[in-house]
């Protein structure tokens, strides 16, 4: 039985930088910067940057020197291009005489006042930078991270999601943050999924946008410790029931990403603003379904971008669902191990790898192919056959030609029989679930906020299990 218990309000403000992926790994507190901003890539290999000022006072200095270029005024459009290994500035249109080794950078005059810029039509607060790379430009948006947190739990979570979900999202994204520090790279995060939505501070303008600010000022520095130690705190959409151990979706064991039941997933169901798009019903139950030949396409592209030649044909496709140590079955169901038959052989595909070759939301599901029957296999295992590939061993030998050029054949089973097609013309992925299944579902704490769960409950129940033993603290950054 999960009990209630409160979340704490602590006032410490907190600055830190986060790191590119969500790689299951500890982390030590100490690798935190408590006085350093966010840097959140935007936008790489650009040909030109143009971004103008909104609300503030800005200057634009060449960060290399230090020399200050211009005031920026606002409403005026400034460009920056790349000229080899430098960088020139338009300012309305007029380029200027200098050149500049860069990074060019945008900075507020007085931090303590509310500064927005315009960048690709969206307004951002704090600062920007930009860098010429080999590729082209990189931009990125430098500010404190409780101004970031309010462009990323508005774009995680929606905002009408219950308060405590919102704040458990906010303690969550902050230390998922901590732990993604990165100190060798000019960049910290991405904008997009790769690590956190964030929508700058359009996402402070929308509907409901002021609970997501008092959800985030409300819990104002807390972070989640396990041990003693800052937590890789990943999450995802949606458990469809139950989360998995770490192991199982990446590679290393962490005591504080184990797998729990997540009932509470079932609220992207009953969520009384259904869209006709089938959100967010289908983060719970979704389907996949793909011809033959569009299998094929699927596999060739996931193929082309691992360098990999092309294949011609899918002989079949065989799931296992055990885990990392051979031990029994995930304890989620997910699907650990893909083994695709072709006709170059046998490929096989690990893990949350899985879900990328045939886009799939997540690895929680089953195969089905109209001509394909459970059979038991040499070892005793039952396992899915695609009749297709049938042949017969009679006293004429083997047929690979059974039945003739009649298109089925029919089956007798346990149930009786059934005529089934002789070649599938669609495969169908059915399954539950979007996301990599650790950490906190989404879903599933908005689910528990609904029932009157506080955040501190939702964040004991997904990062420790419920045990409430102390092992897991939500605290002030150390």
């Amino acid at each position: 039985m999960r009990r209630k218990t409160s979340c704490r309000r602590v006032a410490v403000a907190t600055l830190v930088i986060f790191c590119l992926s969500c790689l299951v790994m500890p982390v030590t507190v100490a690798s935190a910067q408590t006085t350093a901003p966010i840097r959140v890539l935007l936008g790489q290999n650009m040909g030109q940057v143009d971004f103008r000022v909104e609300q503030g006072q800005y200057l634009i200095v060449d960060a290399q020197s230090g020399k200050e270029i211009s005031r920026a005024i606002t409403g005026v459009t400034w460009t920056v291009k790349k000229e080899g290994n430098n960088l020139k500035l338009l300012q309305g249109g007029t380029m200027l005489d200098a050149v500049y080794r860069g990074p060019s950078r945008l900075q507020a005059v007085n931090s303590d006042s509310l500064n927005l810029f315009n960048y690709q039509g969206k307004r951002y607060r704090g600062g920007l930078a930009i860098h010429g790379e080999a590729g082209g430009l990189a931009v990125v948006n430098i500010l404190d991270l409780e101004d970031y947190l309010y462009g990323v739990v508005a774009g995680e979570m929606v905002t009408t999601a219950g308060l405590e979900a919102l704040k458990a999202q906010a303690i969550v994204s902050r230390t998922y943050t901590l732990s993604m520090i990165k100190a060798d790279s000019f960049y910290d995060v991405v904008a997009n999924t790769s690590n956190q939505v964030y929508n700058g501070y359009e996402a402070e303008a929308g509907v409901g946008a002021e609970r997501v600010r008092q959800a985030v000022d409300a819990t104002r520095g807390q972070v989640i410790y396990y041990d003693g130690q800052l937590i890789n705190a990943c999450y995802h959409a949606n458990a469809g029931g139950h989360t998995e151990d770490s192991e199982n979706v990446w590679s290393t064991p962490l005591p504080y990403l184990r797998g729990v039941p997540s009932p509470e997933d079932v609220w992207a169901l009953e969520y009384p603003r259904q869209s006709s798009t089938g959100w967010p019903a289908y983060n719970y139950n979704w389907s996949v379904s793909y011809t033959p030949q569009e299998l094929l396409e699927k596999l060739n592209n996931w193929l082309a971008g691992q360098g990999r030649p092309p294949v011609a044909r899918i002989n079949d496709l065989v799931i296992s669902r055990l885990k990392r140590d051979g031990q029994g079955e995930t304890v989620s169901g997910r699907v650990t191990r893909l083994d695709i038959y072709t006709d170059r052989g046998l490929m096989s595909v690990t893990n949350n790898n899985i879900r990328s070759v045939f886009g799939l939301p997540s690895t929680l599901f089953t195969v089905k192919m109209q001509s394909a029957v459970n059979i038991l296999d040499g070892s005793g295992q039952q396992r899915q056959a695609s009749l297709d590939k049938l042949v017969v061993l009679g006293a004429a030998g083997v047929s690979s030609t059974p039945n003739g050029t009649r298109g089925e054949y029919t089956v007798l089973g346990i149930n009786g029989s059934r005529t089934l097609a002789k070649a599938s013309d669609r495969v169908v992925f059915q399954g539950r679930g979007n996301g990599h299944g650790l950490g906190m579902s989404q879903w599933g704490a908005m689910g528990m906020a609904e029932k009157g769960y506080t955040c501190q409950q939702i964040i004991e129940h997904y990062y420790n299990q419920g045990n409430l033993d102390g092992r897991l603290k939500i605290a002030p950054l150390k």
